[in-house]
């Protein structure tokens, strides 16, 4: 009996081992099906995001469609020729754009109230380059009109997107009030930022 108890425990310590090794093994495999769940919900993901690019319009197909050297862009210059050429005529109604330089305006605000600000960057679309050139030299005119419009208006005013539009429609009346060679189409804030 007791080589029999000897052999049981010899086997013991093996058969320990084995058992051990069985529940590392469904570790294993469970690690292993959670990484090609993942791997495959990864790979979905990128497709799918690869398709929504795709269906993007890209530069070549602008180009295609505006009359550019592609066979696409032939085409449609060919059809341009017929009806009038309706892509040259929309590329006519874009103006030329003025960047102003950044803005750092004070609020009216009453006495009661911290100073507020707003840092803004503002582009003028105009018609031609004659206007263009005009703006340009008349930039301290231009400067001063937006700065003192933004100095009468309060924070509250400027918080909502029907304020900011007011203020841009304010901004190129003022402006044309003074310009000669053409009138200011737009007003666009390309940045904006209200200091609370």
């Amino acid at each position: 009996m007791a080589a029999g108890t000897g052999e049981e425990k010899s086997e013991s310590p093996e058969s320990s081992a084995s058992a051990s090794s069985g529940g590392g093994s469904k570790l294993v495999l469970i690690l292993t099906g959670i990484n090609v769940v993942v791997t495959a919900a990864m790979v979905a993901i990128l497709f799918l995001s690869f398709q929504r690019d795709n269906k993007q319009p890209k530069i070549e197909d602008i180009a295609a469609h505006s009359g550019g050297n592609s066979a696409g862009g032939e085409k449609a210059g060919k059809e341009g020729e017929k009806g009038g050429e309706p892509g040259r005529k929309k590329a006519s109604e874009f103006g030329k754009m003025v960047t102003l330089e950044q803005f750092t305006v004070n609020l009216a605000t009453p006495g009661s109230m911290n100073p507020k600000f707003v840092r803004v960057n503002i582009s003028l679309e105009v018609p031609t380059d004659d206007a263009e050139t005009e703006v340009n030299l008349k930039m301290p005119q231009v400067r001063n009109v937006v700065i003192d419009l933004f100095n009468s208006k309060r924070p509250a005013d400027l918080a909502t997107a029907e304020g900011r539009d007011y203020l841009k429609d304010e901004i190129r009346t003022a402006i044309n009030t003074f310009l000669v060679t053409g009138k200011v189409k737009g007003v666009f804030f390309t940045n904006f930022a209200l200091s609370s």
